[in-house]
C-alpha cells in the first residue's frame, strides 16, 4: 500500500529545522504553534522515527533520520512550488533590468532570480552590476527597471518616492584571512569605482587623521576581491559577506568605526513597472526572511 506525505507538513519541518524552533517556524509560516507542533507529532507518528532533537541546548535541530529526510523534502517542496508557478503565474512576458552592486548581490540575488525564473518563465531579467552611484544615475535615465543601492544610513531621513528601505547593517572593516595590509600606513583600500562606501570611509579615516591610498582602480568587484584576498588591500563590507579568503578584522580600535548602511530598493516608473513590481515582492521577502 502507497502512503503519501502531506507537504503542507513537510513545509512546516523544513522550517521548524530552518528556525529552530516551533514558534520562530509558526510565525513565519502564519500557523499557530500548536498546529505547527501538531504536524510534526503526527509526521514523526507515522513515519516511526525521532525527526527532530529537541534536546539541544542551541534550539531544534534534526536527527540524522531528520537531516535525511530533509533534503528529499526541500527536493518535493522545489517541484511542488515549480509546478503551481508555472501553472497559476500571470502570463507576463518581456524584458526588464535590474540593477544590483557587485558587494551586495550575494547572498540573496542568485536564489530570487532562480525562483523568479522558475514563475515566471516567460519573462528575461538583464541584471547589470555597478555602483550604486552609477546605478541611480542609470534607473533617473530609464536606464534601469529595478534597482538596489547601499547608502549611509540616516535615521529619519527619508528617501525618495519611489524608494524602499530592506535593511540596516552595520559597515565592517575587512582584509585577508590573518592579513596585515590593515597595519600599513598609508591604509591600501580595495574600492570600485563610483562605490557608495567610498565617502563615508574616508571621512572615518581622515578624521582620526589615518593616510589612505587606492590600492586598486577598476569596475570589478572580484578585482577588488583578489586585492583584498591577497592581502594588498582592505575594504568596508556589510556583513553576510561570502568570500572564503576574507574576513573580518579584529582591529581592537586601530581603525575607525564605520556608520550603518541602508540597502535600498528603487522601481522606476514606466511600462515595465508592474513586472518590476514582481520581481520586487521576491526581492523584498529574501531580505526579510
Amino acid at each position: 500500500m502507497h502512503r503519501n506525505f502531506d507537504l503542507g507538513t513537510l513545509r512546516s519541518f523544513i522550517t521548524v529545522a530552518e528556525t529552530g524552533g516551533m514558534t520562530a517556524a509558526a510565525n513565519k509560516l502564519h500557523m499557530t504553534q500548536s498546529t505547527v507542533s501538531m504536524q510534526i507529532k503526527r509526521l514523526e507518528e507515522g513515519i516511526g522515527l525521532a525527526l527532530l532533537d529537541r534536546n539541544g541546548g542551541r534550539g531544534i535541530r534534526p536527527t540524522a533520520e531528520g537531516d535525511q529526510l530533509l533534503g528529499y523534502a526541500r527536493s518535493m517542496l522545489d517541484l511542488n512550488d515549480e509546478i503551481w508557478g508555472r501553472l497559476t503565474a500571470p502570463k507576463y512576458e518581456g524584458l526588464i533590468s535590474l540593477g544590483v552592486p557587485g558587494d551586495i548581490i550575494r547572498p540573496h540575488i542568485p536564489n530570487v532570480l532562480k525562483q523568479f525564473n522558475r514563475d515566471f518563465p516567460r519573462v528575461r531579467v538583464k541584471l547589470t552590476t555597478a555602483g550604486s552611484i552609477e546605478l541611480s544615475a542609470a534607473i533617473a535615465q530609464g536606464q534601469q527597471d529595478l534597482i538596489l543601492t547601499t547608502e549611509v544610513y540616516e535615521e529619519g531621513k527619508s528617501l525618495a518616492p519611489n524608494g524602499e528601505l530592506l535593511s540596516v547593517e552595520p559597515l565592517l572593516w575587512t582584509g585577508a584571512l590573518a592579513g596585515h595590509a590593515w597595519q600599513e600606513r598609508p591604509l591600501p583600500l580595495g574600492l570600485v569605482r563610483g562605490c557608495a562606501f567610498r565617502k563615508p570611509t574616508v571621512n572615518a579615516l581622515e578624521a582620526v587623521g589615518i593616510p589612505w591610498i587606492d590600492a586598486v582602480d577598476t569596475d570589478s568587484e572580484d578585482s577588488t576581491s583578489v586585492a583584498v584576498a591577497a592581502d594588498f588591500a582592505v575594504r568596508p563590507e556589510l556583513p553576510g559577506f561570502t568570500d572564503p579568503d576574507i574576513e573580518e578584522i579584529e582591529h581592537r580600535g586601530a581603525l575607525p568605526t564605520l556608520p550603518q548602511c541602508s540597502v535600498n530598493l528603487y522601481l522606476a516608473e514606466g511600462p515595465n513597472k508592474n513586472l518590476a513590481g514582481e520581481l520586487a515582492n521576491y526581492i523584498r521577502n529574501a531580505f526579510r526572511g
